[in-house]
């Protein structure tokens, strides 16, 4: 001990307190510590919890999915498995492993329902049930006529384009919104095979046969085959104007098998002749050099193409399906097949992937990712960018025709009334048969058909079929071959006869529009389907 000043000082205490400042000083440390631990857990833990991530009654950790679920219309409730969530439809919610059963319901309108099989990390996407509503009523919106030449419906359906038997006026059915617009269209001057009739009913009449219609995106053009006799000319008709459309054949002097449309405008065209695939520039109204020759069958998404192309030399001769970027110098193969056997072909974008699709005979494949570039020193095909969706599956038929839903989301091969569905989302098949040997899209993910004066729809995969409209007739034809909802309160009973021509769903999906015949005259008729 020693004094200072008069202060006294211990030695001992001063040593004592510079050990209590250590180890106050370490507490401290270790508490930071042990909170900055905490916290990182708490947010290792959250961000597993938000991918999806749970600890099972074995112990063990695994992984959710996610659905999302919407529906048209919007605020349906959600029984999920056999409980109601508390929040209604659009929305999205993790589920483990398994399968699920999902039912909605809204009070006026019928119910849907769904059995789905989630795995580990998968993401459902179920955008597309609708519901109807219950107790609609018929209006008749327009006269077609006795007989029809042709009777179509746009891609968006959003246009119905009609013309009755012989008659060179064509009629253009606006169905965007509720008020229903009709225009005639006089195609005296553009169609080949318009006479004078020699009847007072008719001052020209229309002696060919349109054979093939297809629609522009924007709903401004149709690009037609017509048959006159035994010739055939395409014609390109602009439907705003007329006498603004263009005779194809006569204007390059070709006869062409096919004609596709590549832009929302119809600005561009791919044409085959002669097996020589071409583009047409319909504004200058130029062809270009043979962009591909040997071709047998090509399918295109905007400008891409996938064809099935037959290859000959002085040695060989063999034949294969491609794939075509514009602009590149030739095309890129993406398989060989035997010369003797039958080959369909798709493409399409979904999700901003490319997806290619050939069947060979019964078996199937489909690649997705980008469409491979042209190489010219390549010996092989590189498929570095592509990935295998299905790889040779087996399908139940030999299909007849490959085609693709309007939103590119499912593919369809068909044979007779099979059908075989492929999910692009999910690389699912649904083969069933149906009562009809055509592929008619109500909307982008329900089909439909009329059998014994019943207009049925179904979903893709052949779930919730439903009876929308009926003749007030009995029938037992056994064609459908899954239960069909047909409550008296769902299903429009009509005294007029439900005719096999497009159903469509409005573009603002408040409509459900259809053909009847009353007295001998067609008529177009809708029925409100949602509030």
């Amino acid at each position: 001990m020693r004094v200072e000043y008069g202060i006294i000082y211990d030695k001992m205490d001063f040593e004592e307190r510079e050990r209590q400042r250590r180890r106050q000083k370490i507490k401290v440390v270790i508490a930071e510590l042990g909170m900055i631990f905490a916290i990182v857990a708490i947010v290792v833990v959250a961000m597993l919890s938000a991918m999806g991530f749970f600890v099972t009654s074995n112990g063990t950790i695994e992984q959710s999915g996610l659905m999302q679920l919407h529906s048209f219309p919007t605020g349906a409730t959600v029984d999920l498995d056999g409980a109601k969530l508390f929040s209604k439809t659009n929305l999205s919610r993790t589920l483990p492993p398994g399968e699920h059963t999902i039912k909605l319901e809204k009070s006026g309108y019928d119910t849907w329902s769904k059995t789905i099989k989630m795995y580990s990390g998968m993401l459902i996407r179920l955008r597309y049930p609708r519901l109807f509503l219950l107790d609609r009523k018929q209006e008749r919106v327009a006269r077609l006529g006795e007989k029809l030449e042709f009777y179509t419906t746009s891609i968006d359906n959003s246009y119905i384009l009609y013309a009755k038997e012989d008659d060179p006026i064509w009629r253009l059915v606006s169905v965007r919104g509720d008020d229903v617009r009709t225009t005639e269209i006089d195609m005296t001057k553009v169609l080949p095979g318009v006479k004078e009739s020699g009847t007072k009913e008719k001052s020209q009449q229309f002696t060919g046969r349109v054979e093939q219609i297809s629609w522009s995106e924007n709903s401004d053009y149709v690009v037609v085959r017509v048959g006159v006799e035994e010739k055939t000319e395409w014609i390109l008709v602009n439907l705003k104007d007329a006498n603004r459309s263009l005779n194809l054949t006569h204007t390059f002097g070709m006869g062409f098998d096919a004609i596709k449309i590549i832009d929302g405008s119809a600005s561009q065209l791919y044409a085959l002749e002669n097996q020589h695939l071409r583009k047409i520039n319909t504004n200058d109204r130029t062809i270009s050099r043979v962009l591909l020759s040997g071709v047998e069958d090509f399918v295109n998404y905007e400008a891409n193409v996938i064809y099935v192309m037959v290859r000959e030399d002085a040695d060989k001769k063999d034949k294969v399906v491609g794939v075509y970027r514009d602009g590149e110098k030739a095309g890129t193969v993406i398989a060989k097949v035997e010369m003797d056997v039958r080959v369909k072909v798709a493409l399409t974008k979904y999700f901003d992937e490319d997806y290619m699709a050939f069947v060979v005979n019964d078996m199937m494949t489909i690649y997705y990712g980008a469409v491979p570039s042209y190489r010219e020193e390549a010996a092989e095909t590189d498929f570095s960018g592509l990935k295998i969706l299905v790889d040779q599956m087996q399908l139940m038929e030999l299909p007849e025709t490959l085609e693709v839903s309007p939103e590119g989301e499912y593919l369809v091969a068909r044979s007779g009334k099979d059908f075989m569905v492929v999910d692009l989302d999910m690389g699912d098949l649904y083969e069933y048969e149906a009562g009809t040997d055509e592929v008619k899209w109500l909307d982008d993910s329900m089909m439909m058909n009329v059998v014994d004066d019943k207009l049925t729809v179904w979903d893709f995969d052949y779930t919730n079929l439903r009876v929308l409209v009926k003749t007030k007739k009995e029938y037992d034809s056994g064609v459908i071959q899954q239960p069909v909802l047909e409550k008296k309160s769902v299903t429009t009973k009509t005294n007029a006869t439900v005719v096999n021509y497009p159903a469509i769903v409005s573009e603002n999906s408040k409509w459900l529009y259809y053909v009847v015949r009353s007295n001998g005259e067609l008529m177009l008729v809708r029925e409100k389907i949602r509030d």
